[in-house]
């Protein structure tokens, strides 16, 4: 009875001990007592606990004798360091010494292959639990799951998922996570329904898969239905939830909704921020991105890669060049400049009308991978540099292929420059010797670049040519040209195809009826009026923006409640009388009626 009752005492006052001191003073008590070797594998993982590795290693060297317990337990330390290289060369060592490796040791091994994503090693650890009998073992059989699934082998996963005859909820996890990494949403959803009917009871990593899930998907009403079960069933929303669903609002365009769950947040931290911030940024509400990101430094949070990305973005749509510097000079001096924020600053650089300083930025550095490359020869494109973006392209196929998105910014600075011919060569090698079938947005570029030029018979063959169907933006840029060059024949084909398509764009119509003005058509004109009215479409008022001093001031459409309103207008009016008697007569063709 006294055996079992220190036996107790003593495993009670190991569990006991939280920091290195305590335990070494308890240890030494059990080796002068002769206790030790029945709590070794308690003492490795007590020693692990308090974050002690080097000495539950040095323990572990000297034991002459080591079951599987033990073996485990230092496997599960070096584990918990996520030193994945250790845990598989213990778990080696222990099967050439003689130890049969239990349930807990495949487990372990193959979770640290999944974290190295080495499936060869990962698999042949699966064969050698299947011969030690744990084929069905639901801990094993979840990590090989994992397994698959972070490998992108997940029809694997699936055949082995269908053949496990018991699955707990590790397993409907990694499955639903996997289809979702997998970039196949569907199923996802599909795994969580036979889940329900499997009677399963789902918890916030699964929920948060199927977030991720409607978010793929684009799927509005099944993230609402998600959100809603949360509610009903009273699930505890974590950050890591809360943060997922004000995301997936956010990329739904229902900012509104994101909002309000981000205000309701008890807890928020950087990633919270962060997702409303990009949201904003996204759909266009730069003034609404910056403002966050002062209110998020405001509340004591430093902001992380993904806010100031979406603050670059910001910038770039307003042209907001003096607090784009800065945010460059944050990044560099606070964070580091990696790829990813080196393209953002192009792009920003580039849309603030500063090529140069975006190039600088490119040759500053050093790696650069195929998206950084697109950034600049699409920056290039923007100021119609067309040649400079060709040298650029040629410079960087001597290293890297270029892809569907490359050669959308090569034409594309070739229709912003004029340069039919070199645009027309390079459509072709991309068919021809790149092996890149051209889409949608190829063929928009080429329609533009030949429309631009004035060759719209060129253009419309070329459309005719296109394997899918055309759509909305092409016949508009085809209508532009034939409007700019007075294309009458063309241009009615143009139309009467962007009418089939029902568009929603007042600019659109506006085109339309000034092309059928310009044709004296005036019964065409009085049809669109009547479709615009009817179809409910407001005029939304035009507006531009310029930054002085690191101020902006927006202009609004006959707006005159600028403070210096009166000084504007009397220097635009020296400004028109200068360049009238400089005898350049401002073009007065572009016809607008008033919907």
């Amino acid at each position: 009875m006294r055996l079992i009752s220190w036996t107790k005492g003593l495993r009670s006052l190991i569990l006991s001990c939280e920091d290195e001191q305590s335990l070494a003073k308890v240890h030494a008590l059990m080796i002068l007592s002769g206790h030790r070797g029945n709590f070794n594998a308690l003492l490795i993982k007590s020693y692990a606990r308090i974050a002690d590795t080097v000495t539950a290693r040095r323990l572990f060297d000297k034991m002459p004798q080591r079951g599987v317990d033990v073996w485990n337990a230092m496997i599960i330390a070096y584990s918990r360091e996520h030193n994945s290289n250790e845990v598989l060369r213990l778990h080696r060592q222990m099967i050439a010494e003689g130890v049969r490796p239990d349930s807990s040791s495949f487990t372990v091994a193959l979770k640290s292959c999944a974290c190295l994503l080495d499936l060869r090693l990962g698999e042949e650890i699966w064969f050698k639990a299947i011969e030690y009998g744990y084929k069905y073992d639901a801990f094993v059989g979840s990590s090989v799951l994992n397994l698959y699934a972070k490998c992108g082998k997940i029809d694997d996963a699936a055949t082995l998922f269908d053949e496990m005859p018991k699955r707990d909820l590790v397993c409907w996890t990694s499955m639903i996570s996997g289809f979702v990494r997998s970039g196949k949403p569907l199923k996802a959803v599909d795994i969580y329904r036979r889940m329900q009917k499997g009677g399963v009871e789902a918890d916030g990593v699964v929920m948060l898969g199927l977030i991720q899930a409607c978010v793929s998907l684009g799927n509005s009403k099944l993230g609402l239905s998600i959100h809603g079960h949360l509610i009903r069933r009273d699930q505890p929303l974590d950050v890591v939830l809360q943060t997922s669903l004000v995301d997936m609002y956010a990329k739904f365009g229902n900012l509104d909704l994101a909002c309000l769950l981000f205000k309701r947040m008890t807890h928020k931290n950087v990633v919270s921020w962060g997702a409303l911030i990009s949201g904003y940024a996204q759909n266009g509400f730069a003034v609404d991105a910056l403002k966050m990101l002062v209110e998020m430094q405001s509340s004591g949070f430093n902001p992380e890669f993904v806010s100031l990305v979406s603050a670059l973005l910001s910038c770039a749509q307003l042209g907001f060049l003096k607090l784009g510097k800065s945010i460059h000079g944050y990044i560099v001096k606070r964070l580091g400049f990696d790829q990813v924020s080196g393209t953002a600053v192009i792009d920003m650089y580039s849309k603030c009308g500063s090529v140069s300083y975006a190039r600088a930025v490119f040759d500053k550095t050093k790696t650069k991978d195929l998206i950084f490359w697109n950034a600049m020869i699409t920056g290039y494109g923007i100021h119609g540099l067309g040649r400079e973006a060709l040298l650029l392209f040629l410079e960087m196929t001597e290293n890297l292929k270029p892809d569907h998105t490359t050669f959308v910014s090569l034409l594309s600075a070739f229709s912003h420059s004029g340069l039919v011919e070199e645009g027309q060569k390079w459509f072709h090698l991309m068919r021809n010797d790149f092996k890149i079938q051209p889409g949608e947005k190829h063929y928009l570029c080429m329609v533009d670049l030949l429309a631009r030029a004035g060759q719209v018979e060129e253009a419309y063959k070329l459309i005719c040519s296109m394997d899918t169907e055309p759509g909305l933006p092409i016949w508009v840029a085809l209508l532009a040209g034939c409007y700019n060059h007075g294309k009458l024949l063309v241009g009615e084909i143009a139309a009467k195809n962007i009418l089939m398509l029902n568009p929603d764009d007042l600019g659109v119509y506006a085109l339309i009826s000034n092309f059928y003005a310009k044709e004296n058509n005036w019964n065409e004109v009085a049809d669109l009026k009547n479709i615009m009215k009817h179809s409910g479409i407001k005029k939304i008022p035009g507006y531009s923006a310029v930054e002085v001093k690191g101020n902006f001031h927006y202009f609004l459409m006959e707006d005159n409640s600028h403070h210096q309103h009166k000084a504007i207008l009397h220097f635009l009016d020296k400004l028109d009388h200068e360049m009238r008697f400089m005898k350049h007569v401002p073009e007065a063709e572009l016809l607008c009626h008033d919907f």
